[in-house]
Protein backbone atom coordinates (compact mmCIF):
# COMPACT_ATOMS: atom_id res chain seq x y z
CA UNK A 1 0.00 0.00 0.00
CA UNK A 2 1.10 3.52 -0.33
CA UNK A 3 0.79 6.41 1.25
CA UNK A 4 -1.94 9.31 1.20
CA UNK A 5 1.24 11.85 1.32
CA UNK A 6 2.18 11.42 -2.24
CA UNK A 7 0.45 13.67 -4.68
CA UNK A 8 -2.08 12.47 -7.12
CA UNK A 9 -0.93 13.85 -10.54
CA UNK A 10 -4.24 13.55 -12.33
CA UNK A 11 -5.81 15.41 -9.02
CA UNK A 12 -2.65 18.36 -9.50
CA UNK A 13 -3.48 18.31 -13.34
CA UNK A 14 -7.01 18.65 -13.12
CA UNK A 15 -7.16 21.75 -10.80
CA UNK A 16 -4.73 23.42 -12.89
CA UNK A 17 -7.82 23.47 -15.57
CA UNK A 18 -9.86 24.66 -13.76
CA UNK A 19 -8.73 28.12 -14.02
CA UNK A 20 -9.55 28.85 -16.88
CA UNK A 21 -7.62 31.98 -18.22
CA UNK A 22 -10.53 33.88 -19.86
CA UNK A 23 -12.44 33.78 -16.99
CA UNK A 24 -9.00 35.26 -15.31
CA UNK A 25 -8.24 37.75 -17.78
CA UNK A 26 -12.43 39.12 -17.47
CA UNK A 27 -12.04 39.20 -13.76
CA UNK A 28 -8.78 41.32 -14.06
CA UNK A 29 -10.96 43.74 -16.74
CA UNK A 30 -13.62 43.88 -13.95
CA UNK A 31 -11.64 44.79 -11.05
CA UNK A 32 -9.76 47.43 -13.24
CA UNK A 33 -13.30 49.14 -14.28
CA UNK A 34 -14.16 48.95 -11.04
CA UNK A 35 -11.28 50.79 -10.31
CA UNK A 36 -11.58 52.91 -12.93
CA UNK A 37 -15.15 53.81 -11.90
CA UNK A 38 -14.05 54.60 -7.87
CA UNK A 39 -11.18 57.07 -9.21
CA UNK A 40 -13.40 59.10 -11.48
CA UNK A 41 -16.02 59.25 -8.86
CA UNK A 42 -13.74 60.46 -6.12
CA UNK A 43 -12.19 63.10 -8.93
CA UNK A 44 -16.05 64.42 -9.15
CA UNK A 45 -16.16 65.23 -5.47
CA UNK A 46 -12.51 67.64 -5.67
CA UNK A 47 -13.91 69.00 -8.52
CA UNK A 48 -16.90 70.15 -6.66
CA UNK A 49 -14.99 72.74 -4.88
CA UNK A 50 -15.29 76.99 -6.42
CA UNK A 51 -13.99 79.80 -5.09
CA UNK A 52 -15.92 83.24 -4.30
CA UNK A 53 -15.73 86.46 -6.25
CA UNK A 54 -13.26 87.90 -3.81
CA UNK A 55 -10.82 84.91 -3.84
CA UNK A 56 -10.79 84.45 -7.28
CA UNK A 57 -9.67 88.15 -8.01
CA UNK A 58 -6.86 87.68 -5.17
CA UNK A 59 -5.30 84.70 -7.62
CA UNK A 60 -5.51 86.32 -10.67
CA UNK A 61 -2.09 85.02 -11.79
CA UNK A 62 -2.72 81.45 -11.11
CA UNK A 63 -5.83 81.38 -12.59
CA UNK A 64 -5.66 83.40 -15.93
CA UNK A 65 -6.81 81.30 -18.71
CA UNK A 66 -8.03 78.45 -16.34
CA UNK A 67 -11.02 76.45 -15.76
CA UNK A 68 -12.61 77.73 -12.43
CA UNK A 69 -15.82 77.32 -10.49
CA UNK A 70 -17.10 80.50 -9.24
CA UNK A 71 -19.63 81.05 -6.67
CA UNK A 72 -21.48 83.61 -5.40
CA UNK A 73 -25.11 85.46 -5.40
CA UNK A 74 -26.55 87.47 -8.87
CA UNK A 75 -26.30 91.07 -8.51
CA UNK A 76 -29.83 92.42 -8.37
CA UNK A 77 -30.79 94.24 -11.90
CA UNK A 78 -27.77 93.03 -13.82
CA UNK A 79 -29.29 90.29 -15.52
CA UNK A 80 -29.83 91.08 -19.26
CA UNK A 81 -31.31 88.56 -22.02
CA UNK A 82 -30.01 89.21 -24.91
CA UNK A 83 -32.88 86.53 -27.50
CA UNK A 84 -32.98 83.81 -27.69
CA UNK A 85 -29.90 82.04 -29.09
CA UNK A 86 -28.24 84.77 -27.51
CA UNK A 87 -25.98 84.56 -24.69
CA UNK A 88 -27.13 85.88 -21.24
CA UNK A 89 -25.03 88.63 -19.13
CA UNK A 90 -25.18 89.11 -15.32
CA UNK A 91 -22.91 89.70 -12.94
CA UNK A 92 -22.19 87.97 -9.92
CA UNK A 93 -20.99 88.97 -5.99
CA UNK A 94 -19.49 87.73 -3.10
CA UNK A 95 -21.01 90.69 -1.29
CA UNK A 96 -17.65 93.26 -1.60
CA UNK A 97 -16.58 92.08 -5.53
CA UNK A 98 -18.07 91.15 -8.39
CA UNK A 99 -17.72 89.72 -12.14
CA UNK A 100 -19.40 89.94 -15.31
CA UNK A 101 -20.15 86.72 -16.36
CA UNK A 102 -21.09 85.30 -20.06
CA UNK A 103 -23.55 82.19 -19.92
CA UNK A 104 -24.37 80.37 -23.40
CA UNK A 105 -27.03 77.70 -22.39
CA UNK A 106 -30.05 76.81 -20.59
CA UNK A 107 -31.33 79.30 -17.47
CA UNK A 108 -32.38 76.93 -14.81
CA UNK A 109 -35.77 78.14 -13.68
CA UNK A 110 -35.35 79.37 -10.35
CA UNK A 111 -32.38 81.78 -12.02
CA UNK A 112 -33.38 85.42 -10.71
CA UNK A 113 -31.89 88.51 -8.97
CA UNK A 114 -30.17 87.44 -5.76
CA UNK A 115 -30.12 83.45 -6.23
CA UNK A 116 -27.30 81.74 -5.39
CA UNK A 117 -25.25 80.31 -8.14
CA UNK A 118 -22.11 78.49 -9.13
CA UNK A 119 -20.72 79.32 -12.63
CA UNK A 120 -18.05 77.53 -14.31
CA UNK A 121 -15.83 77.94 -17.37
CA UNK A 122 -13.01 80.02 -18.49
CA UNK A 123 -10.90 82.64 -16.69
CA UNK A 124 -9.79 85.65 -18.23
CA UNK A 125 -8.78 88.80 -16.13
CA UNK A 126 -9.41 90.99 -19.08
CA UNK A 127 -12.86 90.18 -20.11
CA UNK A 128 -15.87 88.54 -18.46
CA UNK A 129 -16.41 85.24 -17.11
CA UNK A 130 -17.62 82.77 -20.18
CA UNK A 131 -19.60 80.42 -18.22
CA UNK A 132 -20.52 76.83 -19.96
CA UNK A 133 -22.17 75.65 -16.57
CA UNK A 134 -24.39 77.25 -14.43
CA UNK A 135 -25.88 75.80 -11.08
CA UNK A 136 -28.33 77.61 -9.08
CA UNK A 137 -28.97 76.74 -5.60
CA UNK A 138 -32.72 75.91 -4.57
CA UNK A 139 -33.93 77.82 -1.87
CA UNK A 140 -34.67 75.94 1.34
CA UNK A 141 -38.50 74.78 1.50
CA UNK A 142 -38.14 74.16 5.32
CA UNK A 143 -36.94 77.69 5.75
CA UNK A 144 -38.33 79.33 9.56
CA UNK A 145 -41.97 81.47 9.21
CA UNK A 146 -42.16 84.05 11.65
CA UNK A 147 -44.94 83.80 14.29
CA UNK A 148 -47.69 86.20 14.80
CA UNK A 149 -47.61 87.84 17.67
CA UNK A 150 -50.76 88.04 19.81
Amino acid sequence: MTSGAVANPAVAQSRLRWVNPKLLVAGVVILLAIGFLIYNSMQGSVAAYFVTVGELQQHTATEEGQRVRVGGQVQPGSIRLNGPGQPIDFTVTDGSHTIPVVYRGVLPDIFANNTQVVVEGMYHSNAAFQADTLLTKCPSRFTATQTAQH
